[in-house]
């Protein structure tokens, strides 16, 4: 630290000089000594493990959204809980179109799949918001399920959410929210 300012560091990037004065978080710095504990007293990293660390955005875009849905669509196609429980994260989270129960382990949203898939469910989009960002990509709209209920197909229109994150070289749901409409015309 200097007469003119402190030094902040922790995170590649953002390592620069804040002149007396200026406000940083909830601490307005000026000639006071302000003592800095922690990792940052140390000149540690604060959000990441090193401090040169890099990342590569993946590509997150509609067609990518669109064969992730296809994907996920095929695998309930397969009639196997374990291929569509597959293509979640260890650490996702399910919140599912007919239970009230949030899945939160693979066990779970595997279990989940095991009395869904017996209705031999379809997904159709009619309606899609994409969100993009680095290594993550939001697809929420509107889609149709056609379920097969005692030998007769049935519509079930619901809203959906799809959270998918790039990791380890691979797309993966980490959050899934699906939901009846609440009023059928």
């Amino acid at each position: 630290m200097s007469a003119k300012g402190y030094v902040i560091s922790g995170t590649t990037g953002i390592d620069q000089r804040i002149e007396q004065g200026v406000s940083f978080g909830h601490i307005q710095r000026n000639s006071i000594n302000h003592q800095i504990t922690g990792r940052a007293a140390h000149n540690a990293p604060i959000d990441t493990a090193t401090a040169s660390e890099s990342v590569v955005c993946q590509p997150a875009t509609k067609k990518l959204a669109e064969e992730l849905f296809n994907k996920w669509n095929m695998a309930l196609q397969t009639g196997s809980a374990k291929n569509v429980a597959a293509l979640y994260a260890e650490d996702a989270i399910l919140l599912p179109t007919v239970s009230n129960l949030p899945r939160t382990t693979p066990a779970e949203i595997e279990d989940y799949f095991n009395h869904f898939l017996e209705k031999k469910p379809y997904g159709i989009i009619k309606q899609r918001n994409i969100k993009q960002g680095c290594n993550k990509l939001t697809d929420a709209g509107v889609y149709d399920f056609e379920v097969t209920s005692n030998g007769k197909k049935e519509i079930v229109p619901a809203r959906y959410t799809f959270v998918y994150e790039y990791r380890n070289n691979v797309w993966k749901i980490i959050h899934h929210h699906s939901s009846m409409m609440p009023e059928v015309k």
